[in-house]
């Protein structure tokens, strides 16, 4: 997909008409699913040896992962970037404490070397992979940690046919939750196209110079986190 193309969808998915529902329809639509996978990513940021650290969280939305991160983390210091300003006015609502950052992820508006953590939930299908790492590694500090998260469409025959059938309700449920009609016609679509990002990112993290590189499938290969550290 190109970059451009992201930025497009994500724009056309999240809007200020849908961020006042956003939370609960994650839980509902991943089947609670979205607090596991976010627990995977909080399990990492807490072995990574900061304390207290300094976090990046990319494509924030409404400040699930980054409100998580700031009450597990010893004296965590949270910064939530996102491109919809509204989805932004719900994070602060969940911790004062947070800094917002309306932006977008090519293209980091801080200097290099501050954060010791970037991390991100569901960000991977509406970017460019390599602009996205090499930015990461620019703002991250010696020996940081990157972590990214998203849904990855699954191999396995069966579930593929369970996960058709789920996005042909999602389609249809569209009609009755209009604010999310966009998103539930064309999520499939944008999910399978980038079918490969976590084998993608892996080797663009490995060719930009980030080590201990790990790829985790979970929820029977419809979800995927990937991290690295930075030497």
């Amino acid at each position: 997909m190109k970059l451009h193309d992201g930025y497009a969808y994500a724009q056309y998915f999240f809007s200020a008409n849908n961020a006042a529902t956003y939370d609960s329809l994650v839980s509902y639509a991943t089947f609670g699913q979205d607090k596991m996978w976010k627990n995977q990513i909080a399990k990492i940021v807490d072995k990574g040896g900061f304390k207290p650290s300094v976090i990046l969280d990319l494509a924030a939305g409404t400040g699930i992962l980054s409100s998580k991160l700031e009450a597990g983390s010893d004296a965590a210091s949270v910064c939530s970037l996102d491109l919809t300003f509204d989805y932004l006015k719900k994070a602060k609502e969940k911790s004062r404490q947070i800094f917002l950052v309306n932006s977008t992820a090519e293209l980091l508006p801080f200097q290099a070397g501050i954060f010791d953590y970037v991390v991100s939930s569901y960000l991977l299908k509406y970017i460019d992979i390599e602009t996205v790492a090499v930015e990461s590694w620019r703002v991250l500090k010696q020996h940081g940690i990157v972590i990214f998260h998203d849904f990855t469409c699954p191999n396995n025959q069966v579930i593929q046919k369970i996960w058709r059938l789920y996005f042909y309700l999602l389609n249809l449920s569209g009609k009755l939750i209009k604010e999310w009609e966009p998103a539930f016609q064309l999520l499939d679509e944008v999910i399978c196209k980038n079918r490969l990002w976590p084998i993608d990112t892996s080797q663009c993290l490995r060719k930009i110079g980030f080590i201990e590189v790990s790829c985790q499938y979970h929820t029977l290969g419809t979800s995927a986190i990937v991290s690295a550290r930075k030497p």
